[in-house]
């Protein structure tokens, strides 16, 4: 099982080195490093407690690493935070995503933007066909599905000038129909050279998106592969520390 080694530094769009944080006695990252290349779509998987969802949320800015670096677009992060790193072109969709209810799809996408009303539309309903998505802007997001949300967030991120979307869990809650329509969106961003990094347990997300794939156990890193040369049973085997007994 060879790794596949890091990004090309030329198209390195993110790099973390040595991150590690510690919350009172537990030390939930141990020196973990990811790699995140320009147009790239890298699967993030591990266990339970593996530190997965604590990395994103320092690579957010918001926590703070106790130790280590972390580099976007070339510079060097030392403000760890949401403003600064959302500056920066990253944006976290959450597996629940944080609509406002009684606003409408246009209000969540555009709120906290100071242009003009009319540009900020017009751009929208670019962004929308662009990804070759059509919702009716005047739906309250109470009315939304998980999937349409989503898409609501995914529409805010590009309204944002998104780089970088960390998605967590981002099928969990979808039907096979709604996966495959993620599936589409994330590949046209992939192709448009929008990079991805996703936390999922499930292997046909990875198999469908991802070009590579990361393995966290135990709050460190154990490696990254291509995802056509790895097989089901050496990703178990990286996942939990030894082979499973058929």
């Amino acid at each position: 099982m060879s790794q596949a080694g890091t990004c090309d530094p030329k198209d390195m769009l993110l790099s973390a080195r040595g991150v590690f944080k510690t919350f009172g006695l537990n030390a939930v990252l141990k020196g973990i490093d990811l790699d995140v290349g320009k147009g790239e779509v890298l699967a993030l998987i591990g266990g339970k407690g593996a530190g997965k969802s604590t990395l994103m949320k320092i690579i957010m800015g918001i926590y703070q690493p106790d130790e280590g670096e972390l580099v976007i677009a070339g510079d060097k992060i030392s403000s760890f935070k949401p403003s600064a790193i959302l500056a920066k072109g990253v944006y976290m969709v959450p597996q629940e995503p944080m609509l406002f209810p009684n606003m409408t799809v246009e209000e969540n996408v555009l709120i906290g933007f100071k242009e003009n009303t009319g540009a900020l539309r017009k751009r929208l309903i670019q962004i929308m066909d662009d990804i070759g998505w059509h919702l009716d802007l005047t739906r309250k997001a109470m009315s939304l599905s998980i999937a349409e949300q989503q898409l609501v967030e995914i529409a805010k991120a590009l309204s944002c000038d998104a780089r970088i979307l960390i998605m967590d869990g981002p099928t969990a809650s979808l039907t096979r129909n709604e996966c495959l329509q993620l599936y589409r969106i994330a590949k046209d961003l992939r192709d448009k050279g929008v990079s991805i990094i996703f936390i999922t347990h499930r292997f046909e997300d990875m198999y469908e998106l991802a070009t590579r794939v990361t393995v966290f156990r135990d709050s460190t890193y154990v490696g990254s592969w291509d995802v056509d040369k790895i097989t089901n049973a050496d990703l178990v085997k990286a996942m939990v520390g030894r082979e499973l007994n058929s």
